[in-house]
């Protein structure tokens, strides 16, 4: 039997041996973590280790394979294979007896889990959690893949140990090459001269290729699951707020793309907040993960839309999803927690979300199937009862929506972690809040004055509220942080705020900047580059455009590094010209500044 090649790549086809194992346990580290996504797999039988340089000792004292496996609290499939695989003792025993098993919660190693998704998307075309990747006792990554059933996951385990007793040199040899391989190909991404394209053709270049993979149907972009991808549609819609509608029908796509994520199934229409994604084209059917980082994001970007189309609900669906965040993901201590999981404490998916005929009674189903066509035999999602898309009577729709609201629902369960990017999105979106009503004022007052505190341990910046050591900082973190403190400094004018943006502005240059590239994350178990040129846009736009826009617009900045900025923001790679889609924060900041 075959490993299909989706799971392995090229240099390393191995035929699967059944391997006998006595049984074998290990002490399980996670006991206790703080990290909720960790705790629930101190039980597994698997005897899972800590991210640390231990790991790697381990790993060539007894000339092991490292198996790192990547997810998050919230993640629907990170609980199937952890109840069909982790919890299965023969898959322990193997994992135990033959490699060097390690649990990460990628929101605690961001940097990691950004350059593992990039190793399992080149060599088998995607990528996705639960991420499970191989790395030689070295660190080169070997092979990946995501989610796998129980037999074809004990399958691939034995398969790969038994290649290791019989071609380990020549397999580590094959990974490190490849590895070298990826390096020389990101260094032929070269630097171009930026006057190769000005600021005006990179605009029209971002719209364009934008709206040639835009789904002017449904909004969105693509074809299969749909994302918000918000650093996408913010971009777009801070050009058109510039004057840039050059390329037909772009105005017309982002306004679709704000009317249909909030009008179906991508949005919570009965407690609030909008889901990671939809498993389908047209937003009908969701993935029940609520995340911070995108209902921070939806709130700057339906601000932003009423700017342009003030009057069009943009604003009501923003304060819509600032009252979820502040009744269901702010924490009792200040800040914001992570996530709230797709499923509930009954290990059902979206189980809070879901709703019989008889929740509603039976005049308000007929109410409502008059207009929607709703399931009187199948569970549903209720349809928009306030908003842009609500039909009928307001009033009554507004009191269906409160007795659904206060009706005893299972739990979803939170991911308490107050992470600082992710918390920094927050105070930048009820800055936006307070810009448009003074009301929000307070608001945004308060998350500024627990992430002051909160996030310093003896004025270092820490990713993780609590526990400073068990997280990488990063330099997304500290652009975040410090572009938010901006923001906010020019909202309220507070002096503490502008003076930490400041700093922060200039301890990542000094943590980050090396060699005239940018490195992610100062931590360096893996083999590693030497750092990227430009950082593209991701879930949440460039950490170096946050960087930028901070480093350019505070007032009290220092010269030498402002100069530097002003000349890094020119900055255009073969790549940046070749896809700019995946540009668009930056090339929106160069357009707006004109730099």
């Amino acid at each position: 039997m075959q490993i299909p090649v989706k799971y392995l790549p090229g240099f390393i086809l191995i035929s699967l041996l059944s391997v006998l194992s006595l049984p074998v346990t290990a002490a399980n580290s996670l006991e206790h973590h703080p990290s909720p996504y960790l705790a629930m797999h101190a039980d597994d039988p698997v005897g899972w280790q800590m991210w640390n340089p231990l790991v790697f000792k381990k790993a060539q004292a007894e000339n092991k394979l490292i198996f790192v496996s990547v997810g998050y609290f919230s993640c629907h499939w990170c609980h199937v294979m952890q109840r069909e695989s982790y919890q299965n003792d023969g898959v322990a025993e193997i994992l135990n007896q033959h490699f060097v098993a390690v649990k990460i919660d990628r929101e605690l190693r961001p940097e990691l889990d950004r350059r593992l998704i990039e190793f399992v998307s080149q060599v088998s075309g995607s990528a996705g959690w639960p991420l499970n990747v191989f790395l030689t006792p070295e660190g080169y990554p070997l092979t990946g893949f995501t989610y796998l059933p129980t037999d074809v996951f004990s399958e691939t385990l034995s398969g790969l140990q038994q290649q290791w007793i019989n071609r380990g040199d020549e397999i580590s040899a094959a990974a490190r090459e490849y590895h070298e391989a990826l390096l020389a190909k990101e260094a032929r991404s070269a630097l171009v001269e930026s006057s190769g394209m000005g600021i005006e053709r990179m605009a029209n270049a971002y719209i364009r290729q934008s709206m040639q993979i835009a789904d002017e149907l449904q909004g969105g972009f693509g074809d299969a699951s749909k994302f918000p991808q918000n650093p996408e549609l913010l971009s777009l819609l801070q050009l058109i707020r510039q004057g840039k509608r050059h390329e037909p029908g772009v105005s017309e796509f982002v306004q679709l793309s704000l009317n249909m994520m909030a009008s179906r199934n991508l949005m919570d229409h009965v407690n609030g907040g909008f889901f990671r994604y939809t498993t389908d084209p047209d937003w009908q059917t969701p993935h029940y993960e609520k995340m911070l980082y995108d209902n921070a994001q939806m709130v700057l970007l339906y601000f932003e839309a009423e700017k342009q189309w003030p009057g069009e609900g943009y604003a009501q669906v923003a304060e819509l999803t600032l009252a979820f965040l502040q009744k269901s993901m702010r924490h009792a201590n200040g800040g914001y927690v992570s996530s709230l999981s797709a499923v509930d404490v009954d290990n059902q998916e979206g189980g809070a979300y879901l709703w019989h005929s008889q929740a509603l009674g039976k005049k308000n189903f007929e109410y409502l199937n008059d207009s929607w066509q709703l399931s009187e035999t199948e569970s549903f999602l209720v349809p928009p009862l306030i908003g842009i898309a609500a039909r009928g009577d307001r009033q009554r729709n507004q009191l269906i929506r409160q007795a659904l609201q206060s009706v005893n629902r299972p739990l979803m369960p939170v991911d308490d972690k107050q992470l600082a990017s992710w918390n920094a999105l927050m105070l930048q979106a009820l800055v936006a809040a307070a810009n448009y009503d003074a009301k929000y004022l307070t608001q945004a007052k308060q998350q500024f004055a627990f992430m002051s505190k909160a996030f310093f341990n003896q004025r270092q910046l820490i990713r993780f509220v609590g526990n400073s050591e068990l997280a990488e900082t990063t330099f997304e973190d500290y652009a975040f942080v410090a572009q938010a403190f901006n923001q906010y400094a020019r909202l309220t004018g507070d002096k503490q705020a502008d003076a930490l943006a400041v700093k922060l502005v200039q301890k990542a240059f000094d943590y980050f900047f090396v060699d005239q590239r940018w490195m992610s994350s100062r931590s360096k178990l893996m083999p590693s580059g030497s750092g990227r040129w430009l950082i593209q846009d991701s879930v949440m736009s460039s950490a170096l455009t946050q960087w930028l826009d901070a480093a350019l617009t505070l007032p009290h900045m220092d010269t030498e590094i402002r100069s530097t900025a002003a000349a890094l923001i020119k900055r255009q790679t073969r790549d940046m010209l070749d896809t700019p889609f995946y540009y668009g924060s930056l090339i929106a900041l160069r357009h707006r500044l004109k730099k």
